[in-house]
């Protein structure tokens, strides 16, 4: 985690400069089920192409809710020189930007996490989290308490934090210092009445205008609103563009990731800061952690040699 967060910060200060560039990536939707088409390259970082698809009811099928491939492509000849898992390679990337985030705006003296949501993502926003502060517990709620069992069983051996089962959304964050929100929910999990002061959340989750993880309210008491691009942000980020609608908040007052990392100071300014980072994903993440994975793969001799 720590090597992809690294990643993250890269891909991030890289977009701002202008070396990497991404177009606009392509929903395909029908009902709840989305397939995302996306693509990033540029200078010296390569080139890649992904798939993904998001099936929610996957999950009463016994099928992997994300799926999906991510190909690195060779920038001079376009040769195809490595083939991540889409779905692994998204949790973690995605995992690694709510680190990024967490590490230039919680408060360097977190003790308390929530995690709220039991599926791939969230098991990587805990790593993250724990990576990035030393948290002595982390509080985890979904609507399934069995899944949110095997979420602790899994995942305890892998954190130096105790990891409570907690039974609703509100008792996951009440006083947390660091809350990460991932799910697929079309309506808010957390009330923004129910967060502490001086809360950082991460949003990862919701990636279409009809999702959302935060209500109004929520949204109107942070203070620091970053987003991974803003231009993505409108087009994706449910809960801010719905916040927007209503007077809440406003894009003009959003700040993109690669500004913060530029400098730092523009993030949270008093300890009792609410401060939310918003990301719907961007290819410039799964460019620079697809190309460090392969390299590191090939460095280890793991993965498989394929013949096309």
């Amino acid at each position: 985690m720590a090597d992809a967060i690294a990643a993250s910060r890269e891909a991030f200060v890289a977009l701002a400069s202008g070396t990497v560039a991404a177009p606009p990536r392509v929903h395909l939707i029908e009902g709840d089920r989305t397939t995302l088409l996306m693509g990033a390259g540029g200078g010296g970082a390569g080139r890649i192409a992904k798939v993904v698809s998001v099936f929610p009811g996957n999950r009463d099928r016994g099928v992997p809710v994300t799926n999906g491939l991510v190909l690195v492509l060779d920038p001079e000849t376009g040769v195809v020189l490595g083939m991540c898992c889409g779905a692994t390679l998204t949790a973690i990337r995605t995992g690694a930007i709510a680190g990024l985030a967490t590490d230039v705006l919680a408060r360097t003296d977190a003790k308390l996490g929530a995690v709220i949501g039991a599926g791939a993502q969230a098991r990587t926003q805990l790593l993250a989290m724990t990576a990035v502060r030393e948290l002595r517990e982390v509080r985890v709620y979904a609507p399934r308490a069995d899944r949110v069992a095997a979420f602790v069983e899994e995942m305890a051996p892998q954190v130096a934090c105790e990891l409570v089962a907690v039974a609703s959304s509100r008792e996951a964050v009440a006083d947390a210092d660091v809350v990460s929100l991932a799910t697929s929910s079309s309506t808010p999990v957390v009330a923004g009445d129910d967060l502490a002061m001086g809360t950082h959340i991460n949003g990862v989750g919701s990636f279409r205008l009809d999702m959302r993880e935060l209500d109004e309210r929520a949204v109107t008491r942070c203070t620091r609103i970053v987003v991974d691009l803003r231009e993505s942000a409108l087009h994706e980020a449910g809960e801010l563009v719905a916040a927007a609608e209503v007077g809440a908040t406003s894009s003009e007052q959003w700040l993109e990731l690669g500004d913060l990392l530029s400098d730092p100071s523009r993030g949270r300014m008093q300890p009792d800061d609410i401060t939310f980072f918003k990301s719907v994903g961007h290819a410039v993440q799964d460019l620079f952690a697809a190309q460090r994975a392969i390299a590191n793969a090939e460095a280890l001799g793991l993965g498989q040699l394929l013949e096309l």
